[in-house]
């Protein structure tokens, strides 16, 4: 019994602290405050050199994006290119595959003009003459 209570006694840190009369108990608090503000500042000091850094590289990064985006305009018409010069078209291919009821050999009579896109009333015909006539 005696060897539990010397145990427990040596384990200051366990046991709670009573306040002393006159102990100064406020000195923590402000010293976490001063910490606080410090940190608060350093942050403040941080992200306003990150935000300078990103205006200045703005310019930098838009470029970039226009350089990325147009590589891959480029490759999106040289794949298209490549596609249309095979000897076969892809695109007919694809659409009869999909549908399989569509007669690909008529879309090669077809004629396509470009007319200038007007607004027409439900009631108005259209003077398109490949414009669709199906009521």
């Amino acid at each position: 019994m005696d060897l539990r209570k010397h145990v427990f006694s040596s384990f200051q840190p366990l046991r709670k602290k009573r306040a002393i009369v006159g102990e100064p108990i406020t000195v923590v608090l402000p010293k976490k405050m001063a910490i606080r503000e410090d940190l608060r500042s350093k942050i403040s000091i941080v992200e306003t050199a990150a935000s300078e850094a990103e205006a200045r590289h703005r310019s930098k990064i838009e470029v970039a994006k226009v350089v990325v985006v147009d590589e891959q305009k480029d490759k999106i018409l040289k794949l298209g290119r490549e596609l249309t010069f095979d000897g076969c078209n892809f695109c007919f291919k694809k659409t009869a595959k999909v549908f399989s009821d569509i007669d690909t050999e008529v879309l090669d009579h077809i004629e396509v003009s470009d007319v200038e896109s007007e607004d027409f009333k439900d009631d108005e015909v259209s003077k398109d003459p490949a414009a669709p006539t199906d009521p």
